[in-house]
């Protein structure tokens, strides 16, 4: 309501209204005046409001090109942006574009166009959870061969061979959902977290693909595999069964939302919605320490592959990095995101981490000053966990809630994303991606709500 609009009964600091037959307090030249700066304030912001209205439908043509691959030069022409203002835009509301311009500078790097030029194949695809997978990861090698393993809704946990071919093994010992999967980094041994407020540690004895699937090779790219798939004459031997724990890490009074592998695998961490994390001695089962002072549910936990730090993600927007190199321990509180943070990641090429939220933003930290972000990847929907690969690209797969799974570099350029049409990616919210070696068949794993996991072969300009 403008201040021409107001009524002739005025309300004093006291409460008390004026009549109208009463005097009013305020000279007529006092109210003239400030009926002239009422004034001029709604047209400046009339201004600003169509303005900013412009900004934006630029800004959403602008990622629009980058998400489908446009090709741009380097870098955004931001400045064509405010170029095509109004001649007429007042110096307050330039005052006011000048300063968003500087804001928006800091996420424009979403936009950019890629420098190298990315290959992209479907390997292939693994069916066989009844309920949305959460979380995938990668083991180069058991007993001679590759295998993934999934983490599922439908309270299973599955050993994967990762050329494509079956499922090896399914774990049955939790009550709850199966919220995270990890591999020992030198024993068959698998730790996953669960809604049963317990992580589990069990044996992971896959056979040899020769002695249980004699016709692995029978199987094309790009075909839907699952464990119930058999040779030609339907006699494959099915997967293995396990249903008992050799180990179960129960301190927590709610649901283990993540369990990691400490550097070396003698210790163990889980993250859980009793809004802490705690370090475990695998060998005795007990409690090391508590790590405590998230305000919120952890939603996830990570540990550095070569030094003693460790990383909680929170629904009270923050994450911590909890610091054990020394007899002194400490933790730094990162603050930046304005909704619950989804994942944090070590880089292992610098002294970085990486943080993903439900604020629709990726952003990459210096591990040496937490005060502000490095970079800030901007988009258009809640992110889950990311994974960074250790090639010499170092490139980010981000998986979203719409579906998507979007490449970028650590400095936030744009590199291209995973195709999503019908049968040629995921059909529902994609919940976790991980890398592997580039020499494998496939290297990049993604899983998500439509009870698939999906390989996909990455190659950029110089391998092709």
């Amino acid at each position: 309501m403008s201040f021409r609009s107001l009524k002739k009964k005025r309300i004093l600091h006291d409460g008390l209204k004026l009549e109208d037959n009463m005097e009013d307090p305020v000279p007529l030249h006092v109210k003239k005046r400030l009926d002239s700066l009422f004034g001029q304030i709604e047209t400046e912001f009339a201004e600003v409001y169509q303005e900013n209205v412009l900004l934006k439908a630029r800004l959403g043509q602008l990622e629009n090109q980058g998400g489908s691959n446009f090709p741009m030069r380097d870098g955004v022409d931001m400045d064509g942006a405010w170029n095509n203002l109004p001649r007429n835009a007042s110096q307050f509301s330039r005052k006011v574009m000048t300063k968003y311009k500087e804001h928006t500078n800091k996420i424009v790097s979403s936009f950019k166009a890629p420098h190298v030029s990315l290959g992209v194949q479907l390997i292939h695809r693994y069916s066989g959870h009844r309920d949305g997978i959460w979380d995938v990861t990668y083991c180069p090698g058991l007993q001679g061969r590759p295998i993934i393993g999934t983490a599922s809704n439908d309270k299973a946990a599955r050993v994967w061979a990762a050329d494509g071919k079956h499922c090896l093994l399914k774990y049955f010992g939790h009550t709850g959902s199966v919220n995270s999967i990890r591999f020992h980094p030198t024993l068959p041994l698998v730790l996953t977290s669960s809604g049963d407020r317990t992580a589990h540690i069990w044996c992971c004895d896959v056979p040899e693909s020769d002695v249980i699937f004699p016709d692995e090779t029978s199987h094309n790219s790009e075909d839907e595999l699952s464990e119930e798939d058999g040779d030609k004459d339907g006699n494959r031997a099915g997967p293995i069964v396990v249903r008992t724990p050799h180990h179960t890490l129960g301190d927590h009074n709610n649901a283990v939302m993540a369990a990691e592998w400490m550097s070396g695998g003698s210790q163990a961490l889980t993250a859980s919605w009793d809004r802490t994390a705690k370090v475990w001695d695998v060998e005795t089962c007990t409690v090391l320490q508590t790590l405590s002072g998230h305000d919120l549910e952890i939603t996830n936990t990570t540990a550095h592959p070569s030094q003693h730090l460790l990383a909680t993600t929170s629904k009270d927007t923050t994450f911590r990095v909890w610091d054990f190199r020394s007899s002194i321990h400490s933790v730094n509180v990162y603050q930046g995101h304005t909704a619950a943070v989804t994942c944090a990641i070590f880089t292992s090429h610098q002294d970085s981490i990486v943080s993903g939220s439900d604020d629709n933003t990726v952003k990459v930290w210096d591990l040496r000053n937490m005060r502000q972000a490095l970079v800030t990847i901007q988009s258009d929907a809640a992110v889950n966990r990311i994974s960074i690969s250790n090639s010499p690209h170092h490139t980010l797969a981000v998986p979203f809630d719409n579906r998507h799974v979007r490449l970028y570099d650590l400095q936030g350029t744009y590199l291209g994303r995973l195709p999503r049409r019908s049968q040629a990616g995921h059909q529902r919210m994609v919940c976790c991606t991980t890398w592997c070696s580039d020499n494998n068949p496939a290297n990049l794993y993604t899983c998500g709500f439509d009870n698939r996991t999906i390989s996909w072969k990455i190659t950029f300009d110089k391998e092709r």
